[in-house]
């Protein structure tokens, strides 16, 4: 049960679930069903505007997002989400930047407007 309270004392003082379950040696959903248990109170991990300025640059830079995830403290998808919402293009695990498909246009008008 220590250390559970540990657990629940980091997370207070402002420890991410990832930084705890990183700490302890378990997963992060680990984590958070304990904190649930515990009816602790979650607070929402985002990216500030300034992180996510940051996690564009770094992305753009080559960094994955699972790096830029770990340097600001949040899951891979949700810098995603932040990088395509600021209309990013995103690479494919090769690294290759990832090409769009027109959805507006036909086959046939793709094929036409592409000469």
């Amino acid at each position: 049960m220590g250390c559970q309270r540990d657990l629940v004392e980091g997370y207070l003082a402002g420890a991410t679930v990832y930084q705890l379950a990183e700490k302890f040696g378990i997963s992060r959903a680990t984590v958070s069903a304990i904190l649930h248990r515990q009816e602790v109170p979650m607070r929402r991990q985002g990216l500030a505007v300034e992180q996510v300025d940051d996690a564009v640059y770094l992305y753009e830079q080559g960094w994955s997002l699972v790096r830029i995830g770990e340097r600001h403290g949040v899951d891979p998808e949700t810098v995603r989400q932040r990088l395509r919402a600021r209309g990013v293009v995103m690479r494919d695990p090769q690294g290759n930047l990832r090409t769009t498909v027109d959805t507006t246009r036909s086959s046939g008008e793709r094929e036409e407007a592409l000469g």
